[in-house]
């Protein structure tokens, strides 16, 4: 009677299991390289985010108060500094205008003495040297009073111009005093949970290795609260581009860190954190 191959005695009809196939719970034997899986490591990072992310969802209830509020001490410094600005051209002005006017009044005392001389001249060429010295001097007058006007100008419109700015500095200043009454209301509501975020936020980083630590700080710096997405169906939680199946299957062991070649998150498995 034959014997079928489904007959066979189980120790003879399955094939004996290979070791190094084998996955331990944090390290897997390959090519001769014992290899860390990183799936605590993963898990932390995950767990990041979500404080991150609930971070970021305080400071969006704060909303742009905090730049506002930098905007607006700009805008009072630069108002300030504009003011004295301003302050130094009108004293500039006025210390200029009574140089002229008592030059314009010499002036006409120099004048008014050429124009009694006149009349006692001996000869012509006396008369035409005094009324050579009387045109000089109007000539002078008339380019002081042309600069006068001038300044008188510039003068009126740097005062106009300080109003304005001391108007706008002052309800910059009433403006910022309401915006920073409103942030402290909004720091006092969320201090605990901030400082609780916080408290476990430094937690989680000190169980991660400077290299991995610095990683995700560079991400999260420009994807705050999205550091990590979950690898989902072949898909970048994050961005939604495809994932190379082998590199799913990479991401699967965790024995390396992976980010998505799209939008650069640090991707995660979804299987680590379903139940998460």
């Amino acid at each position: 009677m034959d014997i079928t191959k489904d007959e066979l005695p189980d120790n003879e009809n399955t094939e004996q299991e290979d070791p190094e196939s084998r996955i331990i719970e944090f390290f897997e034997y390959k090519e001769g390289i014992l290899k860390p899986n990183l799936t605590e490591n993963l898990l932390v990072l995950f767990e990041l985010t979500k404080i991150d992310k609930d971070l970021a969802d305080i400071d969006e209830e704060k909303g742009d108060l905090p730049d506002k509020i930098e905007n607006l001490k700009i805008s009072i410094e630069n108002a300030e500094k504009k003011l004295k600005e301003n302050k130094n051209i009108i004293k500039t002005i006025e210390k200029e205008e009574k140089k002229l006017q008592k030059e314009n009044k010499e002036i006409d005392e120099k004048t008014n003495k050429y124009d009694d001389q006149k009349y006692n001249v001996k000869n012509n060429k006396e008369y035409d040297e005094i009324m050579k010295s009387i045109d000089s001097l109007f000539e002078i007058e008339e380019n002081n009073e042309k600069r006068l006007k001038e300044i008188h100008i510039l003068k009126i419109d740097t005062e106009t111009e300080t109003i304005a700015l001391e108007k706008s500095k002052e309800e910059f200043k009433a403006e910022l005093t309401a915006s920073e009454n409103l942030l402290d209301e909004l720091t006092k509501q969320y201090k605990d949970e901030e400082g609780e975020l916080f408290e476990r936020r430094k937690s989680k980083l000190a169980k991660l290795d400077e290299d991995l630590r610095n990683l995700y700080e560079r991400i999260n710096g420009s994807l705050r609260g999205e550091a990590t997405a979950i690898v989902r169906r072949g898909n970048c939680s994050g961005c939604y581009n495809s994932v190379p199946p082998q590199r799913e299957i990479e991401i699967k062991i965790a024995e390396e860190i992976f980010t998505c070649q799209s939008c650069g998150r640090i991707l995660i498995d979804e299987s680590l954190v379903s139940n998460k």
